[in-house]
């Protein structure tokens, strides 16, 4: 009897051990599919859960008038993805010409159905209740001025954002991309519409204070005289000088913008860097005329050759004596020279540093110049003589148009804008009077000097030319090589342009700021005032 209830307790736990183990295993069964039935969902979503980013459109950039320098255009592809049945298909052929290939069933994979969809075929599809299908877009940079203007407006190609204004002001132009999410079926087709997890913000228009019209007559006469004078290149700046406004800044050569085979050319407007020569003569006479160490029509004795150190100075004749204004029509390299003296080389290097020359320009652009100066704590008399008559510093051609811009706005210097936006300054830097004196002279420049050919018919006019020999490579100067320049205002108003002429290089035949300069600079005045409805009873 012992024995039988003995084997009956051993069969009893051997069942309860077995009934232990079911429970515990349907326990854990249960626990997966309750506890961890989350976890996997979400590791399932995750493995077919797919991200697409939405480009934002870039932003245009218009000139001061709304006529666009640089726009997007952007067109919108159709793709059947893979699962995109035939029911569908024949579907969305009702309504929009579509090209495909017959299906037996369902694409795929990804297929082209139709390139740039227009907005009444996006809007169609959107209100069809289609699964499995996406649209694209693409986005293309056009310039509608193309060799005109490209480069300061730069180009945004496969690389982003390549050189002038495209570049500088790239991150307001940008906007910032999104993003999308979908989930796919293990077969990889799309089981759910476009959830926006980041949204697109568009890039922002900028607008600009250049004339479209006034650059064309820029570029168009500035390219005529470069290849006119067999020139290696050239730059023309046209600047209001009442507004604080940029209108035109053309350089030569360019390139279009719009040719994937582009070669990128400066511009030379505000990166080039240039000795001048004699247009920085009426700069040192201001500083003299405004500290009262000469008068406008004081005379300087001025014979043809004057020695300073071991260098010696040669006026082009033998003027014997001229009035200090006279010095600047007739571009008296002696003249220069004795007022340079005069004036000491700490007025003269302070007054150059306050017309802007080898600072910072007003402008946000790309490997900007900024000039340059030697500057020395000893410095001998005939490296004042030449920094006087405009050698031994370097300058960019927009830096000496916005010097030229203080004598038209009475002695205020301004720092000229490109965009419209932008907050203006200006500092008085030399007296009313002696602003009022310089435009005299200048227009004496035009009516009996160096700058003849810088006569407008119908406007009064003044300016200044200016020769320089080229700079070596290393050190001197070319004998046979030139830049020739013209710094002009026009009319003698309260509301006038400053136009600022380089021609880099041009031909020996002619040579000076005064025959290859000053005209182009009368060709683009002449036309820009016209075009503005300037009047003028001379």
């Amino acid at each position: 009897m012992m024995n039988k209830n003995l084997l009956n307790l051993r069969f009893l736990t051997i069942a309860l051990i077995i009934i232990s183990l079911v429970i515990l295993i349907l326990i854990k069964i249960f626990s997966i599919y309750f506890s961890d039935s989350i976890f996997l969902q979400e590791e399932g979503k995750k493995r077919y859960l797919k991200y697409k980013d939405i480009s934002s459109v870039r932003g245009t950039i218009y000139d001061r008038n709304n006529f666009p320098l640089a726009v997007s255009i952007v067109n919108y592809d159709l793709y059947a993805l893979r699962g995109f049945d035939k029911s569908n298909l024949l579907k969305l052929s009702e309504v929009i010409n579509i090209s495909y290939q017959d299906v037996d069933d369902s694409f795929q994979k990804k297929t082209l159905l139709k390139k740039s969809l227009s907005a009444e075929e996006l809007m169609i599809i959107k209100q069809m209740n289609l699964k499995n299908y996406e649209i694209e877009s693409r986005q293309s940079r056009h310039y509608p001025l193309g060799d005109q203007i490209s480069p300061l407006i730069g180009f945004y190609g496969t690389d982003g954002a390549q050189e002038g204004i495209e570049k500088s002001y790239d991150r307001i132009l940008s906007g910032t991309n999104g993003k999308q999410k979908y989930y796919m079926n293990p077969h990889k087709e799309v089981i759910s519409k476009p959830i926006v997890v980041k949204k697109v913000t568009q890039g922002q228009d900028i607008h600009l204070t250049i004339d479209s019209t006034i650059q064309f007559f820029a570029y168009k006469y500035l390219t005529e005289a470069i290849k006119l004078n067999k020139a290696q290149a050239g730059t023309a700046i046209v600047l209001d000088n009442a507004s604080g406004h940029v209108l035109a800044m053309a350089s030569y050569p360019s390139y279009n913008p719009n040719d994937p085979k582009r070669k990128i050319q400066k511009n030379r407007a505000l990166v080039g860097s240039y000795e001048l020569g004699s247009v920085l003569k009426p700069i040192v006479l201001s500083k003299a005329l405004d500290d009262k160490i000469l008068l406008i029509d004081e005379e300087i004795q001025t014979p043809r050759r004057f020695a300073v150190d071991d260098k010696i100075i040669v006026d082009k004749e033998n003027f014997n004596k001229l009035t200090a204004k006279e010095v600047i029509v007739y571009s008296s390299q002696v003249g220069a020279t004795k007022i340079a003296l005069a004036l000491g080389y700490e007025d003269l290097k302070n007054n150059y540093y306050n017309f802007g020359f080898t600072k910072p320009i007003s402008i946000n652009f790309p490997s900007a110049s900024f000039g340059y100066m030697d500057v020395k704590e000893n410095i001998s008399d005939k490296e004042l003589a030449s920094l006087g008559y405009g050698y031994g510093i370097s300058i960019s051609p927009f830096q000496i148009a916005t010097a030229y811009s203080v004598f038209a706005n009475k002695g205020i210097k301004k720092d000229f804008k490109i965009l419209k936006n932008d907050i203006e300054y200006s500092k008085q830097i030399i007296s009313s009077e002696s602003a009022s004196q310089i435009m005299d002279t200048l227009n004496l420049v035009v009516q009996d000097g160096t700058g003849k050919l810088a006569n407008i018919k119908g406007f009064s006019e003044g300016g200044k030319t200016g020769t320089a020999h080229q700079i070596k490579k290393g050190k001197g100067y070319l004998d046979d090589s030139y830049i020739a320049s013209f710094a002009g205002i026009a009319p003698l108003t309260d509301q006038s342009l400053t136009i600022y002429v380089l021609i880099d290089g041009p031909g020996l035949n002619s040579y000076s700021g005064g025959s290859v300069a000053a005209p182009v600079f009368a060709k683009i005045a002449e036309n820009s005032l016209n075009y503005l409805g300037y009047f003028e009873d001379e």
